[in-house]
């Protein structure tokens, strides 16, 4: 973990990255943060587990004499020797996987002519580790002072096996009751939740009840259905299902929150890691759906009326355009009253944000000469698209108090140039297009008053052949007629640059939860085999079958593995409609890209925790079996 700080704090303040890549620093630093937090949470964890197989030999070495001064020193060795060797390996490890690392992401963003002397050893950053993980180290031995300051011997011995305590049945039951509401609350907003900025909205709400609802739930619904199959005669006095059912109530009841931990990390994960595959996958798309042509230049009216026949004539001196697109139009907020469209002139917050969405309005020449198509509109009628298939499906719309008949385009005209939903609307001619701008208001953000919407206007083209020397020519364009032109390859560079540092957040914060959860699941496992150990050889002794012993633990084992996983994947379903919505802040539509994508890494997922399953089990049992 500390070996990714070293390489995120080391691409920070690497030049080639600050040249080229301006906005990713930033990206990486907000990944550095959630990375040093969870890794914190995760170490801190697992120390829990260390200290707890080490109380019985602080108790054995104070009663045979050490007083805790001893047993504090014994602690700050440790400490320093650990300090030492997982600094030499996380500075040592993380500058060579670093070099992978800067490779990878260079690859992700579009990198060229890169060398691995680009990524040279940063001492800084190397400084900045150390530092971190000093107060790491000092906040775990001040931990565990604490712990050794307020016990004596016989709590140290008593505490290696103490589990949770046991609840009172009408503690259970209300907190199911919490656990169901909060969950089926958490699930209903997923579900009914319409639109991006809906979607952002209520996210963090959703989480933050499913997280909790997750919590109680295993503390509650699991043990309430394990007490109900101890009251069914048929099932529970079978030796099989005695030991199987008696053995995992004890466990649910012990390590209840440990589990549901594990439920959330996997969850994440799987979020995390699609949206990320998602994002990945996607970026071709947006680059093409964001800009179709090769050059962009936006026009106010003025200058579209006196300069646009002079601004061709420049363009096509230095270069072989193909032919040139014209289009003007209006974006304007509108709010959906039953398919009547108001303006949207009032705050978000009073009116539902979900039918409020924002409108290219354009006329059919200008369409037609920025698609090459050849639509046709009669009176009091129209076209429309939308990149959101709710606003996909209407007949009749009415814009500013005037009923027209819908023509629905199948194709997205939006593409991602626009991140919340919105509709695209075309209109006969310019006549409804002025009145529509008269009936529609903009916000004056100087006066914060609203105006009448503005009519813009765009000329975009390809060049055909070099295009060298017209992008020479470009900021001698730029100048003359006060304008910016937009070029699609700058376009797509800052698509992959942004999009390569999120998804390279994404890695990061991956690996942070693979390596939190398998340190999770690992240490429970120790754990649970040193308190299982003397239970073990304690059911062989009194005569119990050492086949049945095994199958009963493999039972209570797989169960204890498999409800975490298989809660991550139900909530995983739930959210996926939000999430999906969430990913059309990237300009991603496809749903059968989300849809293979979150598959693809929900297999994998189950994949290695499978594995995970394995190697801890292994150890698991290697510790039960061990002879006194």
């Amino acid at each position: 973990m500390f070996g990714l700080e070293y390489i995120m704090l080391s691409l920070m303040s690497n030049d080639y990255i600050q040249k080229r890549h301006r906005n990713l620093p930033q990206l990486i630093g907000y990944a550095n943060v959630l990375a040093s937090i969870l890794t914190v949470v995760f170490v801190v964890y697992a120390n829990r587990f260390v200290m707890k197989q080490r109380k019985k030999e602080f108790a054995l070495n104070t009663i045979l004499g050490m007083e805790k001064k001893h047993l504090r020193l014994i602690l700050a060795f440790e400490a320093v020797i650990q300090y030492v060797l997982i600094s030499l390996i996380s500075i040592t490890g993380g500058y060579l996987f670093g070099n992978l690392v800067f490779m990878i992401l260079n690859r992700l963003v579009e990198g060229t002519g890169i060398k691995l002397m680009d990524y040279p050893f940063d001492m800084r950053a190397a400084s900045i580790m150390l530092g971190l993980l000093f107060l790491l180290m000092l906040l775990i031995f001040m931990i565990n002072n604490v712990i050794l300051t307020y016990s004596n011997p016989l709590q140290l011995m008593k505490s290696q096996k103490a589990g949770e305590k046991k609840r009172r049945r009408w503690v259970i039951i209300t907190l199911f009751v919490l656990g169901i509401i909060g969950l089926g609350t958490a699930y209903y907003v997923a579900l009914t939740t319409v639109g991006v900025v809906s979607s952002l909205q209520n996210t963090f709400f959703a989480v933050l009840l499913v997280t909790i609802s997750t919590y109680l739930l295993f503390m509650s619904l699991i043990i309430l259905v394990l007490q109900y199959l101890q009251k069914i005669s048929s099932i529970y006095y079978r030796p099989q299902n005695f030991i199987s059912i008696s053995g995992l109530l004890s466990r649910m009841r012990a390590n209840a929150v440990g589990l549901a931990s594990i439920a959330i990390l996997c969850t994440f994960l799987i979020v995390t890691l699609g949206m990320t595959l998602t994002a990945y996958r996607g970026i071709e798309t947006q680059i093409e759906s964001g800009q179709k042509q090769d050059y962009d230049i936006s026009l106010t009216r003025k200058q579209a009326e006196n300069q646009m026949k002079y601004l061709k004539r420049d363009i096509k001196q230095y270069a072989k355009v193909d032919y040139f697109r014209e289009m003007h139009g209006l974006f304007i907020g509108m709010y959906n009253r039953g398919g009547n469209f108001e303006p949207l002139e009032m705050k978000p917050s009073q009116k539902n944000i979900k039918n409020s969405f924002y409108s290219v309005v354009t006329t059919v020449q200008g369409h037609n000469s920025n698609n090459g198509e050849h639509l046709k509109l009669k009176d009091n009628e129209i076209a429309t698209s939308s990149n959101a298939d709710r606003f996909s499906h209407f007949k009749e719309i009415t814009l500013a108090n005037e009923k027209y008949e819908v023509i629905n385009m199948d194709k997205n005209y939006l593409g991602s140039s626009i991140a919340i939903d919105a509709m695209y609307i075309v209109v006969k001619d310019d006549a409804e297009l002025n009145r529509l701008a008269q009936s529609y208001k903009d916000l004056d953000l100087e006066t914060r008053d609203y105006v009448p919407a503005s009519i813009s206007y765009s000329l975009s083209f390809n060049v055909k052949g070099d295009s060298s020397h017209f992008e020479k020519m470009i900021p001698k364009i730029e100048k003359k007629y006060d304008i910016e032109v937009s070029n699609k390859k700058d376009i797509s560079k800052e698509m992959y640059e942004v999009n390569g540092g999120l998804i390279f957040i994404g890695i990061v914060v991956s690996i942070i939860l693979l390596a939190g959860m398998f340190l999770i699941l690992y240490y429970k496992q120790i754990s649970e085999g040193y308190e299982d150990k003397e239970n073990y050889q304690i059911m062989k002794k009194v005569g119990l079958p050492e086949s049945l012993i095994k199958t009963s633990i493999n039972k209570q084992i797989f169960w204890i593995f498999a409800l975490p996983i298989l809660t991550a994947i139900i909530h995983t379903a739930f959210a996926s409609k939000i999430i999906y919505q969430l990913m059309g802040i990237l300009g991603i539509r496809d749903v059968s890209l989300f849809l293979t994508s979150y598959l693809s890494v929900a297999v994998s997922i189950m994949l290695v925790y499978g594995l995970m399953y394995w190697i801890t089990s292994r150890a698991y049992f290697a510790i039960i079996n061990e002879e006194h």
